[in-house]
């Protein structure tokens, strides 16, 4: 009877399992653009106006050690694409909006940042597991890049990524 059931429940075990990691937000998915908090408390994020440009939008939270080094390479790279079809946010993802008003007094950064505290709202839906998580995302709102964690390299690799967009 065991070997029944264990032939019967871990293949539909192993298929959820698979199927939830295909699940992930991934390269040629739309993205979920949403509206959320800025940050600092005043007004809103609204990605959804950033349709029809290159966009790159980057989970990040103040206990994160990569996001020390990432966040100042996208707020430079910001600055290099100043007035180009590109914009960069930040979603912060920690629980409590203070540690990250910390952490950006110690690595300050001009970009638009949203507060997504508890992923309660986009981080959920893009599936947020490492951080930090960018998205590279075409001017047809499509995914181009899922990148995970920031690793020595990344930065040049992902200011390819976007001036390849830009070409198209």
């Amino acid at each position: 009877m065991r070997l029944f059931i264990a032939r019967l429940v871990l293949p539909v075990i192993a298929l959820t399992l698979t199927a939830t990691a295909e699940a992930k937000l991934k390269k040629g998915d739309a993205f979920p653009f949403a509206s959320l908090p800025a940050l600092n408390g005043k007004g809103t994020v609204d990605m959804t106006k950033y349709k029809g440009k290159v966009v790159i939008v980057d989970f990040w939270a103040s206990w994160c050690e990569p996001c020390k080094i990432e966040l100042p390479y996208l707020n430079n790279l910001a600055k290099k694409y100043k007035g180009k079809d590109v914009v960069i946010v930040g979603v912060n993802l920690d629980e409590k909006q203070a540690d990250a008003l910390t952490f950006l007094k110690a690595h300050p950064v001009q970009l638009p940042l949203a507060y997504d505290g508890a992923k309660k709202v986009l981080a959920e839906k893009a599936e947020i597991e490492v951080m930090p998580t960018s998205f590279i995302i075409d001017k047809n709102g499509v995914i181009a890049e899922r990148h995970q964690a920031f690793r020595e390299g990344d930065g040049e690799k992902i200011e390819k990524e976007v001036a390849e967009l830009l070409k198209k």
